[in-house]
């Protein structure tokens, strides 16, 4: 119940003087109302103002602060610059210089690479020659091996004499042949020597045993190594073509710098 009603609710039976004791009531609590309120409103100014200069204070110190990290990130950002610039000045001539040097070892080392390969196409013109040329005499004497394992011991001397030059491919498939060729070429040897030291009562002649004992050996070299044959003279295809095309591409390059 508020003040207004209780002062009516009591002095209104008293007529003319409650009124005015009425209105003397409600002059005095509006007066004391207001000075409540503008105590309290001075109060929260106070504290408002307090606090928004705690506030100012404080974002300055933050911004004095964010202000000096950012020059010490700008130094150490500059400081950062200047040695990768230095750092890459460096690299860049050593770079250069490498790479003159590196052109001379690679054009160097490509002309071996194309003797290499040289040698292996007059090697395969070779052995295609000589297929043709004896084939009466293979096609008489299929069970001889001699043809066979002289070719792939002409391949493995070929491939092995300069194993740095030859494709990565190659040169895997030259040292799978190479060790198994071998391997049958050592049980040939081995299978021979026995033979020589044994003792039999064979009518022909000791060496035709000997040698039969190392061809049944031999023979062995085809089922061995046909297949990494076959994909040996593969490979060397594949290779001569890239070397084919580089040599193309090279052509072209110079062509067009000779007609500028």
């Amino acid at each position: 119940m508020e003040l207004n009603e209780f002062v009516n609710l009591i002095l209104l039976p008293f007529g003319g003087v409650s009124v005015v004791l009425i209105g003397l009531a409600a002059f005095l609590g509006n007066v004391n109302t207001k000075r409540i309120i503008n105590g309290d409103l001075a109060k929260h100014k106070l504290k408002f103002e307090a606090f928004q200069s705690e506030s100012e204070i404080r974002l300055q110190s933050l911004k004095d602060q964010n202000a000096k990290d950012l020059e010490l990130v700008k130094l150490e950002h500059a400081k950062s610059m200047d040695k990768i610039q230095n750092e890459f000045r460096t690299e860049f001539l050593k770079y250069e210089a490498y790479t003159s040097i590196s052109k001379e070892k690679y054009q160097e080392l490509f002309e071996k690479r194309i003797g290499v390969y040289d040698n292996f196409l007059r090697l395969k013109k070779e052995i295609d020659d000589s297929l043709i040329d004896n084939a009466e005499f293979l096609d008489i004497h299929d069970d001889d091996p001699s043809h066979f394992t002289n070719t792939v011991k002409k391949i493995n001397e070929a491939s092995q004499a300069s194993p740095m030059l030859i494709s990565n491919e190659l040169a895997h498939l030259s040292n799978e042949l190479f060790k198994k060729s071998s391997q049958v070429f050592s049980n040939a040897k081995v299978a021979a020597f026995y033979a020589e030291m044994s003792e039999f009562n064979d009518e022909r002649p000791h060496h035709e045993f000997v040698m039969e004992a190392e061809n049944d050996e031999l023979r062995k070299m085809l089922s061995e190594c046909s297949d990494l044959y076959e994909q040996w003279f593969k490979q060397l295809d594949d290779d001569v073509s890239k070397i084919r095309l580089i040599l193309d591409i090279s052509s072209e390059f110079l062509n067009k710098i000779t007609n500028k």
